[in-house]
């Protein structure tokens, strides 16, 4: 399972983004409430969802000895390979300085060693991000469940959390990222 290590960037959406869908101006919005709330809870929402990395941030995973060369990553959309770490027999671990290449699929991200993969267990670290140009479902996503959160708080907002959204229309918008289970 990976690990969020960070975000990077700005959020996806700006809270004008956000007051145009919601056809109101950014000055009669609430901008603690949607900076602060909204656009981080419908990030992670649409994240948990997909499993995909929606904002740009860095992610680390091990993979046991089994992993192949060639195998997929636990978050899709991984665009770039940052370190591969091996451990080593008394438990530390060591820079793996060969060849690591990523291939970044519709829904998920293979990562292989065109040299061999390295023998036992590895510590991926990698940075995952989706392009919402060219997935633009994804942001209309991200932009109706703001919307909806801001015009109905009562039944989303839970003290500092949001609930989730329905899914039925929403999830067409985000089927194209989304990770396929995993058993």
């Amino acid at each position: 399972m990976a690990r969020r290590i960070e975000y990077f960037g700005d959020p996806v959406l700006t809270l004008e983004q956000v007051a145009f869908q919601c056809r109101l101006e950014p000055e009669d919005m609430e901008p603690g409430l949607i900076s602060d709330i909204i656009i981080p809870g419908v990030t992670t929402q649409c994240e948990s969802k997909t499993g995909a990395g929606i904002r740009g941030a860095i992610y680390e995973e091990d993979w046991p000895a089994g992993f192949p060369s060639g195998h997929a990553l636990d978050i899709g959309q991984a665009t770039e390979v940052v370190s591969v770490k091996v451990r080593q027999p008394d438990g530390t671990w060591i820079d793996h300085t060969g060849l690591v290449e990523i291939e970044q699929g519709q829904r998920e991200s293979f990562v292989s060693f065109p040299a061999g993969r390295p023998a036992g267990v590895l510590r991926i670290r990698y940075k995952a991000v989706t392009d919402l140009d060219l997935h633009p479902g994804v942001r209309n996503w991200l932009l109706m469940a703001a919307a909806t959160i801001h015009r109905h708080p009562e039944v989303f907002l839970v003290g500092q959390s949001l609930s989730e959204l329905p899914s039925e229309f929403l999830d067409h918008l985000v089927a194209e990222i989304t990770v396929p289970p995993r058993f």
